[in-house]
């Protein structure tokens, strides 16, 4: 065997040297690439998932912030122990968005400085009178909120001091750890529904007045039917008997007539003038089937901050109370926020302050004698509710009877109006967050 065949041949291989090295380099890089890539990675995946924890729990601090103002602007928060400024009784939306009145300011003087109302009087932030200060929600992990209350853009406050601002708009700032914000915002109204009232009693004829409404107002000089405001006694200017076409209204004015009667005693209502909740059958048939549900709840709660009675009943009604069916009040004094589905009937000695609702039946049967007295505002108006097969689509005439003879007055107050719509708590427009 020739021996030389099997020698290598190192010569050829002369430039190779070293290449194991710098591929095991490569390789090495490579890898360290990969790793610190990975560790980056995770790295990034840890803190993100960090920062949306810290996201989430400012965004409920926002959401404790709403809730704490609602509850505020509701009367549900207890005050400050410090003196209140004079006149002020309880929070209303009009003292809320005055930093003056919404803030733990002392007399107005001293106290929290800060130029919005921030509620600080309602909400225990962690110093009431030092502005920039915030309501802790949890301390571990720490979460907090502040709030801010004005008017919604657009709107302005009315010049008359006994007037409401009719909304609200609530700025809450949730701030939780590492630096986390959050901010949210709610519309709040002041009333559950439509609160205008376009007559001492409203009356919601059929259209054309085709049948006419069938009324009878008594033939004595002792009924007094007045639109003056018992509350302030100033004029209103609204007729005593408002109704929806002018057929009604003739036959209002008439009657009117034999009994002592405010001028004007009676006029037709413009259909901008008529609450939403009349508008239409169906409007009227949503709007009970809305306040069944909320007296069902309040009459559930603990304590109840409504009565529900699902059978018809009697007596003095106090709060808010809704009846499916007939009612009959007794002799005594009722107050606050009163629907009926049915009949009503009053004897000679109720007295009643606050809102009448009569809508379903539409019939109002009132007996004379004892000289009772209604002061605030009254609706009637014939709807099927629930709604009939099919549905009707414009109201029935509706049916007002006084019997007898004794001393008895009907006249708006407008504070007993307002009363009685604050009763309903103030409900929720819409929250958006940003």
């Amino acid at each position: 065997m020739d021996q030389s065949l099997s020698t290598p041949d190192r010569s050829g291989r002369e430039s190779e040297r070293g290449a194991a090295m710098i591929i095991s380099l490569l390789i090495a890089t490579i890898l360290l690439v990969a790793g610190g890539a990975l560790i980056q990675v995770t790295s990034m995946s840890a803190s993100n998932a960090i920062d949306s924890t810290a996201e989430t729990q400012a965004y409920y601090g926002a959401e404790a912030g709403l809730q704490a103002a609602l509850n505020a602007l509701r009367g549900n928060a207890t005050s400050s122990t410090t003196a209140k400024p004079a006149g002020m009784t309880r929070i209303t939306f009009r003292n809320a968005v005055n930093p003056a009145y919404g803030n733990d300011c002392p007399l107005g003087a001293a106290g929290d400085p800060t130029t919005v109302s921030r509620l600080s009087r309602y909400l225990p932030y962690t110093n009431r009178q030092t502005a920039g200060t915030r309501v802790q929600v949890s301390t571990n992990p720490l979460i907090e909120y502040s709030v801010e209350v004005s008017l919604p853009p657009g709107d302005v406050m009315p010049v008359d001091v006994n007037i409401q601002p009719t909304r609200l708009l609530v700025r809450a700032t949730g701030h939780g750890p590492a630096g986390a914000r959050k901010q949210m915002s709610m519309i709040v109204s002041r009333n559950a529904f439509d609160p205008t009232v376009p007559a001492m009693m409203t009356l919601i004829g059929t259209p054309g007045g085709s049948p006419p409404m069938s009324f009878e107002s008594g033939n004595s000089n002792n009924h007094v039917y007045s639109s003056l405001d018992n509350a302030t006694g100033l004029s209103t200017g609204l007729p005593a008997f408002g109704t929806t076409n002018a057929g009604d209204a003739a036959i209002a004015a008439t009657n009117a007539a034999s009994n002592t009667t405010t001028a004007p005693a009676s006029g037709v209502v413009p259909s901008t003038g008529i609450p939403s909740y009349l508008q239409s059958p169906a409007a009227a048939r949503a709007f009970l089937d809305y306040m069944q549900a909320a007296a069902i709840a309040g009459a559930a709660s603990s304590p109840a901050t409504a009565t529900y009675l699902p059978n018809g009943g009697s007596g003095n009604p106090t709060g808010f109370t809704f009846c499916k069916g007939d009612y009959t009040m007794g002799s005594g004094s009722g107050s606050g926020l009163m629907i009926v589905t049915g009949e009503l009937t009053t004897n000679g000695g109720t007295d009643f302050n606050g809102l009448l609702i009569v809508l379903g039946d539409g019939y109002v049967n009132r007996n004379g004698g004892g000289g009772g007295a209604f002061y605030g505002a009254n609706f009637i108006a014939n709807v099927d509710w629930p709604a009939q097969t099919p549905a009707l689509t414009a109201f029935r005439a509706p049916f007002f009877n006084f019997n007898g003879g004794g001393n008895a007055t009907m006249q708006y107050d407008s504070a007993a109006v307002a009363a009685a719509l604050s009763l309903l708590p103030a409900p929720v427009l819409g929250v958006s967050e940003y």
